[in-house]
């Protein structure tokens, strides 16, 4: 490394850092309109956006997108010693960042293809399971040292059973257009005639694709979704239980508290007040 590493807090007036023994985990808060000049990180870091966003900059040549807009639920990773610029954009940025000890290689050496390169893409399972790891830096105890340590190693081990960890070995041309559209309509429950549409597959072939390249059924997938985008609405301005749950396509109020709960282990309430906390 040519230049002397900085902490992935630098620019943050307001961050928490959680130490393991063989990882650390920042979440940290950026202000809007603020930049970041290029920088190098010590470790690898593996991120996702909470709430906000940024554009990510590569400086490095031979890179082929430079620059990479990151918004809430988008998963980023920049390997040990990769320099790079973050632009804050819009009302700022709350990140979780996990920092594996490169010298532990029996724990991290499996997931050295999915740190070794840098990776952006969106994954509804892993931004759920951040901002599980962003509750614990918050509101830690003697056993957020091995809650955190075991939520990253599942983040990584869903990043790495992605599609080539991110590249295109062997993967078909429409899941690419399948996710986007899920993405953009999961919170309306589209049948999966129509997500086949999108595809141009037959529905069998698309559920057994998609399960094989993302880990879990396509209707799991958008209810881990759908929990992952009800959580930011709870974390941002006052809006009642019952509006959240209609927004997100729920049947009622006591159906968004149970589904909720099954994939974040809390109920809409507890979490809204976790998060004022």
């Amino acid at each position: 490394m040519s230049e002397t590493p900085v902490p992935v807090s630098m620019g943050s007036p307001s961050f928490r850092v959680v130490e393991g023994d063989r990882l650390s985990c920042t979440l940290a808060r950026f202000p809007a309109g603020a930049y970041l000049p290029p920088h190098v990180h010590e470790r690898p870091t593996f991120a996702v956006i909470l709430e906000g966003g940024f554009d990510l900059e590569f400086t490095s040549p031979g890179i082929r997108r430079k620059r990479l807009p990151c918004t809430p639920g988008t998963v980023f990773v920049e390997p040990a010693g990769e320099r790079h610029a973050n632009a804050i954009v819009g009302s700022g940025a709350s990140v979780v960042v996990v920092q594996p000890d490169p010298g532990n290689e029996e724990l991290w050496g499996p997931f050295a293809e999915v740190l070794g390169c840098i990776q952006h893409f969106r994954h509804g399972p892993v931004a759920l399971d951040a901002r599980r790891l962003a509750t614990e830096v918050r509101r830690p105890d003697e056993l957020t040292p091995l809650s955190i340590e075991a939520l990253a190693l599942r983040m990584l081990v869903e990043a790495g059973r992605r599609p080539a960890a991110g590249r295109d070995r062997g993967r078909p041309g429409w899941l690419e257009r399948v996710d986007e559209y899920v993405h953009e309509t999961f919170r309306d429950a589209p049948r999966i005639a129509d997500v086949a549409e999108v595809a141009g597959v037959h529905p069998s072939h698309l559920a057994s694709v998609f399960r094989d390249a993302y880990g879990v059924p396509l209707g799991e997938y958008m209810r881990r979704l759908r929990a992952e985008w009800c959580a930011g609405r709870l974390a941002g301005p006052d809006r009642s239980l019952s509006e959240i749950a209609y927004a997100a396509g729920y049947a009622d109020q006591s159906h968004f508290t149970r589904e909720f709960k099954r994939w974040t282990g809390w109920t809409p309430a507890a979490y809204r007040a976790a998060r004022r906390s």
